[in-house]
């Protein structure tokens, strides 16, 4: 198969996926081999113009940095690594991102409250979606009761 043709090819099949209820689909080619899995019930949340000026009106958006399943604890038996309510640190770990069985962790990157959650466990997502909100004003004020 040429060098660019597999990848058309490959995006072709997968807009085919995105677009049906298949949850996996595998064919061969040439030399090329690929196999799609999808979780069922499993969906993405995008954030529109309109969408992403009521989230900044909530707080800041922490963003997906790249595609892939967001988990947000490490295990399906252990509690998650924040919730509504909690306060976090810049360098808070706040989710998982597992591309390509690589599990990369998701920073917080602000101080503040998460104040909403907007993806669930086991979710596909997209670089630049948004996982959650936090209100910075949140640990400033938390910052003043603590003196």
């Amino acid at each position: 198969m040429a060098s660019a043709a597999w990848l058309e090819e490959v995006k072709r099949v997968l807009a085919h996926v995105a677009a049906s209820d298949a949850t996996e689909v595998e064919f061969a080619r040439q030399g090329l081999r690929v196999r799609i899995k999808r979780r069922p019930g499993a969906r993405t949340i995008r954030v529109s113009p309109d969408g992403a000026a009521a989230l900044a009106a909530e707080g800041a958006a922490v963003v997906a940095p790249l595609t892939g399943v967001f988990y947000r604890s490490n295990s399906p038996t252990t509690p998650p690594y924040v919730s509504e309510g909690d306060l976090v640190q810049p360098e808070t770990v706040v989710g998982l991102i597992e591309t390509m069985k690589i599990f990369n962790e998701v920073a917080a990157e602000r101080r503040g409250r998460i104040v909403k959650i907007l993806v669930e466990s086991g979710q596909l997502v997209h670089a630049g979606d948004g996982l959650m909100v936090i209100d910075e004003s949140a640990e400033q004020l938390a910052e003043q009761v603590e003196m």
